[in-house]
């Protein structure tokens, strides 16, 4: 068996089918080749994680508590308002800059056989609520209908994330002169967003 200097079992597991993914793909992450690389018998990944799915699931929830803490973490120590949803965002490509696989599990698994389950899915809403929640107070409207401003959180996330995903995409795929271009202005994209927000609502 592969020798370790991580004593928590649990925690090699994790980081061996993370490196997995990053090196072979989805497709090679089975029960056998984790529990190989983590130095112990596949036993651990069923005692710690009930199986394929369970330890997905772990992998994926571990990346949303890190991202909502990280995203947390730049609010409160913005300035609140726009300055506040601007730290988010880049709070947001930072983290999935700083963990482009687990990001890509989080947000597009991928992998054969797996199924979310009802406890991820709801960790995942968890972490959209809170943005949700940020950006009503910036546009004042926490104590209002939630479907006056839940569309605005929805295209301001989906506008960041795409935006992401595609500086992640420059990473694996760029030409030199790609390489030269800037990341996208966050900035500009959420007071995009906090624009159209305000004129939906002077309607």
């Amino acid at each position: 068996m592969v020798e370790s200097s991580v004593p928590d079992l649990r925690t090699r597991l994790l980081e061996s089918a993370l490196s997995i993914v990053a090196e072979s793909g989805a497709s090679a992450l089975t029960v056998r080749a984790v529990a190989k690389a983590a130095g112990c018998s596949t036993m651990g990944v069923y005692t710690h994680f009930s199986g394929k799915s369970g330890l997905i699931d772990a992998i994926v929830d571990s990346g949303f508590d890190a991202l909502d803490a990280h995203a947390a973490q730049a609010w409160e120590h913005a300035e609140a308002g726009r300055e506040g949803l601007v730290a988010v965002a880049e709070a947001y490509r930072a983290w999935a800059l700083e963990n482009p696989t687990q990001f890509q599990t989080m947000f597009a698994p991928g992998i054969a056989g797996y199924d979310p389950s009802d406890a991820t899915r709801e960790r995942m809403w968890d972490v959209f609520y809170a943005h949700r929640s940020r950006v009503a107070s910036v546009l004042e409207s926490a104590d209002g209908d939630p479907a006056a401003w839940h569309q605005t959180a929805m295209a301001m996330w989906s506008c960041v994330h795409g935006h992401v995903a595609i500086e992640l995409l420059r990473v694996s795929y760029a030409t030199p002169e790609i390489a030269r271009y800037e990341a996208s202005d966050l900035g500009a994209l959420i007071d995009a967003q906090i624009a159209a927000a305000k004129v939906a609502a002077s309607r």
